[in-house]
This record gives C-alpha cells, structure tokens and sequence, in this order.
C-alpha cells in the first residue's frame, strides 16, 4: 500500500509503495488534451511565427529570439510559479488556478497578434502570449509528479508528447492550407484549441483528494539565493539533469525557428511545401512517442533517452548537409524518430528525479532550464546564420550540442535519486 509520511513542511506526502492506484486512459487522456492545446501554440509559433516575424523584416537574430514558445520570461516565471503553487491551496487544488489564469490571457494575445498591429504592440501581445502560457504550463506538467506513478510515468509522458506532436500537426496542416491566403483563421484556431484543450485538464484531469485538500503551509518562497542553490545542489540528481536538459533545448531551439525558412531559403520550396515538409518529422515523432514511452517504462528512461540523444544529434548533424526536397523527407523523418524518444522522455526522467513535495517547484526549475536555453539557442543560431549567410549553420550547432547533452547525461543516477527526497 501507500506509505503516507509527514514531509519537512508538515504536509503528507505519499511515497510509491509499488501498490499505487493506476492512473486511467479517461483520465490520461483528459490531462494529455492540454499538451494538444501547448503542442498546437508550439507549432504555431516555431513555423508560423517565424514567417510572421519576416514579414516585419526582423533580423535573422530577432526571429530567433521572439519566435519561441519559450522566451527568457516565461523561463523566470516558471521558477516563481513553479514555488507558488506548491504554497496553494484552493478547492481547486495547487495547480489548476494558474492555468485557469494563463490561459485566457494567452488566448486575448493571439488573438491581438491576428490584428497585425504596429510592431510595438506586437512585440508586448507576443511576450504577453508566451509568458501566459508559461505561467500555465509549469504547474500543468508538475501534475505528472502528482498525480501519475512512478512505474506509469514513462508511458503518461508519450501520452502527452503525443497530444504535443498532434497539436503541431494540426497547425502545421491547417498553416500549410491557409497561411497565405487566410492567416486570420490560423490565428482564431490556435486561441480556441487553447481554450478547449486546457479545459478538459481542468474539467477531467483533476488533482488527487491529496492533493486539493492539503493545508496550506507556513513555508515562504525565500529570496536568498544563497541558500536555495545550496538547498537545491542536496538533489544531487536533479541538478546534474538540469545540465543535458540545458543542451538539449539548447540546441533545438538552434534549429527550429529556422525549420521552415530553411526549406524556402536553401531547398527553394514555397512556404505551404515548407509546412508540409516540417509535418513529416513532427508526424514521426507522434509515432514514436508511445513506444518510447514503453520502451523507458520497461528499460529504464536513462538509457532510452542516451539513445535517443545520441541519435538525434547525428541525424541533425547528417540532414545539415541536404540538398534536395527528397533528401529533406529522409532526413526528417529520421530526426522525427529521434525527437520522438526525447520527447517521450525527457519531462518523466525529470518526475523520476524530483521531489514530490517540491514538485510544482523543482518542475518550474526544470521548465525553466528549456524556456531559458532555447531563446539563447535560436539568437544564437540566428547570429550564425547572419554571419555565414547561409541557415545551415544553426543545424550543424545543434547536432553538436545535442552530442554533448548525451554526454552530460551520462552522469546522472535516477536510483538515487529515491534517497534524496
């Protein structure tokens, strides 16, 4: 049975026992809409955006840098709101409030960028739409910690890397057959998916009585920085992890804001076939996301996952050199088998690795490592193709990074991370 014992704030925490209640496929399925809401926003604004922003006549460098679902913001609010939610509590529970206050705002902000207003108010409604989601996204993936168990988590997490891959292959299909004659309706659908999918999480998802009921605790969200590094370095594991999590959205957000602009620059497509063409490797990577998800619960999620990176980086660094749509589609696809696996895995590794009465904390942390890297990523990558001339040189950044992100993982020791808790 479930072991309940008190934790160091004087909440309960339930320690997996191997005897854990199963989280359902309905329930599953209500929590994973949400990653088709997050999915349908990530691949509005890694392939949409990006011509969006052309059309402004941004530097390559300011593309990278506003094309992102990740932006610096949204990385520092997921840390402040990550803590916040542990300290909440509402009949609601601790996480569903900030999604229920993200998400509208990040519908009025696209909404407003369908306007086309003047570049300013652009700028404002984009960061306004990115950090909305943020302060919603955080606290909806720290409901992996609480509410899947351990020995569930690996194929909960493909679930909801699968709802991701089918959110982007839906704006991605729907951009390819309307960007250019009617923008307009892109826009409206990314706001009413957002709406739709975040409220079935909310309405089905739930929190478990454990969870919703608890007392709020005394505890402060301190500000001596000082301390929190030493208190978080005591989580050995988790600290180490934040390292090839670093990486890994480090480099692709090297690569991905450029995806569709590279099709149209170096392989001379036209930008509905640029779409069409990003759809192959997200379609692989919705494929690949369920077995993977198997694979890390019936292996372990550490070596599934060095595979995939190792994979990834490769093939990254292989498709960097095509030259015709035909090599494109090969290379696509396997970087989409890749992607898959790392999907699949990377935020359950981390569930793995945290503790449970630290998890909307410590989730933010992890979240934050991505929103923090992959600006910095796409500006870099954006910079090296201003200064080559060519977008090919974010791909082979990203294949490298990618390589040394498999080596910092190596490190890492999830069985111990059981002791740190």
């Amino acid at each position: 049975m479930n072991r309940v014992l008190p934790n160091r704030a004087g909440q309960q925490d339930t320690h997996d026992d191997g005897d854990e209640i199963d989280f359902s496929p309905v329930r599953a399925a209500a929590y994973s809409a949400g990653s088709v809401s997050a999915g349908t926003v990530f691949g509005f604004t890694n392939a949409a955006l990006p011509l969006y922003l052309a059309s402004y006549e941004f530097s390559n460098v300011a593309i990278g840098l506003l094309a992102q679902d990740r932006p610096p913001l949204a990385g520092v609010s997921q840390i402040i709101v990550g803590a916040l939610s542990d300290r909440t509590h509402t009949r609601l529970g601790r996480r569903r409030p900030y999604i229920l206050a993200g998400v509208p705002v990040a519908v009025v902000a696209v909404l407003a960028l369908a306007l086309r207003p003047p570049v300013g108010i652009m700028v404002l409604a984009l960061v306004l739409m990115t950090t909305a989601l943020a302060v919603a996204y955080g606290p909806y993936l720290a409901l992996l910690r609480d509410l899947v168990p351990e020995r569930q988590r690996g194929r909960v997490g493909a679930a909801l890397a699968l709802g991701n891959m089918l959110g982007q292959l839906g704006i991605l299909y729907l951009a390819s057959q309307l960007w250019q004659t009617g923008e307009e309706l892109v826009f409206g659908t990314v706001a009413g998916v957002l709406l739709v999918g975040f409220g079935l999480t909310v309405i089905g998802g739930g929190e478990p009585p454990a969870v919703a009921a608890r007392r709020p605790t005394r505890a402060a969200v301190r500000a001596d920085a000082r301390a929190y590094l030493q208190g978080l370095l005591r989580h050995r594991e988790v600290a180490k992890y934040l390292l090839p999590t670093l990486c890994f959205w480090f480099g692709t957000g090297s690569v991905v804001p450029f995806l569709t602009r590279f099709a149209v620059n170096e392989l001379g497509t036209d930008e509905a076939t640029a779409f069409l063409l990003l759809m192959i490797a997200v379609g692989t990577t919705a494929l690949v996301t369920l077995p993977a998800g198997w694979l890390g619960d019936r292996f372990g999620k550490k070596p599934v996952l060095l595979g995939g990176l190792v994979s990834f980086g490769l093939v990254v660094l292989v498709g960097s050199q095509v030259r015709t749509v035909e090599q494109a589609i090969v290379a696509l696809a396997a970087t989409g088998v890749a992607n898959g696996i790392c999907t699949a895995l990377l935020f359950p590794l981390l569930a793995d690795l945290i503790p449970q009465r630290r998890a909307g904390e410590f989730t933010g942390l992890g979240t934050a490592a991505w929103e923090l890297a992959q600006p910095v990523g796409a500006m870099l990558g954006g910079l090296g193709a201003d200064l080559t001339g060519t977008l090919r040189t974010p791909l082979v950044t990203a294949g490298l990074v990618l390589l040394v992100a498999s080596v910092l993982l190596l490190p890492v020791h999830p069985e111990r991370a059981a002791h740190e808790d």
